[in-house]
């Protein structure tokens, strides 16, 4: 599974970005829905990270969707700053409509911090699993999880933390998955596999292949 961001441009399509400012991942500057899309994919969105990735233009979130149907679960975390008190037309409908045109309804997981966006996917999207993206200054508490079933949520998404033993134990109880992000240390990633973390996002995805392996293969002997 890969988890991305999505926003809206000035015009509102739905582009993959994480910051809602251009200035760390582009060359440009200011709010990207200060921009229409066109605008977007002029700047270069790969030089700040490698000199190898010039040019890579900022993705339009149905590119990836076009590029990853029948190949690989997405996440796809809509950001705060994207959601407005209208629903009709709104990111949450844009975003289902692009979902449903290109044949992913099966391969996507909808997070966000914003209870609104949680709300509005349930009722556009029941048929697609939502999770509800908990501050990372929360306690981790059952608050959480009562406010995540108030909203039709499937499951959270919270920082390791968080992963509460009474809060971990009614989600196991319950069978609601619990997605952590965001875990790199290698004797971190094992804590969290061991509390019981449905899944983990992780920017070193061989380190957790190997230490997920080496636990379960332990556990089964």
């Amino acid at each position: 599974m890969i988890e991305l961001d999505v926003t809206l441009s000035r015009d509102k399509i739905p582009v993959v970005i994480h910051d809602s400012k251009l200035k760390r991942t582009t060359d440009g500057r200011g709010l990207v829905q200060n921009y229409f899309e066109r605008e977007l994919r002029d700047l270069d969105a790969g030089q700040w990270f490698s000199p190898e990735f010039r040019g890579t233009v900022l993705p339009r979130l149905e590119d990836v969707l076009k590029w990853a149907s029948k190949k690989i679960l997405l996440n796809i975390e809509i950001k705060k700053e994207a959601v407005t008190k209208k629903p009709e037309g709104g990111v949450v409908q844009l975003v289902y409509e692009l979902i449903k045109e290109c044949d992913m309804t099966g391969q996507v997981i909808i997070s966000s911090f914003s209870r609104i966006a949680v709300k509005r996917s349930w009722e556009f999207t029941p048929d697609i699993p939502t999770a509800y993206l908990m501050s990372p200054y929360a306690l981790g508490t059952v608050r959480e999880y009562r406010l995540m079933k108030k909203l039709n949520a499937t499951g959270l998404n919270m920082k390791p933390h968080q992963m509460r033993k009474r809060l971990m134990s009614l989600a196991d109880k319950n069978k609601s998955p619990v997605w952590v992000y965001t875990v790199d240390d290698e004797k971190e990633m094992a804590e969290v596999i061991k509390k019981g973390a449905t899944g983990i996002f992780t920017n070193r995805p061989d380190v957790l292949g190997r230490v997920a392996s080496d636990i379960f293969k332990n556990h089964q002997e």
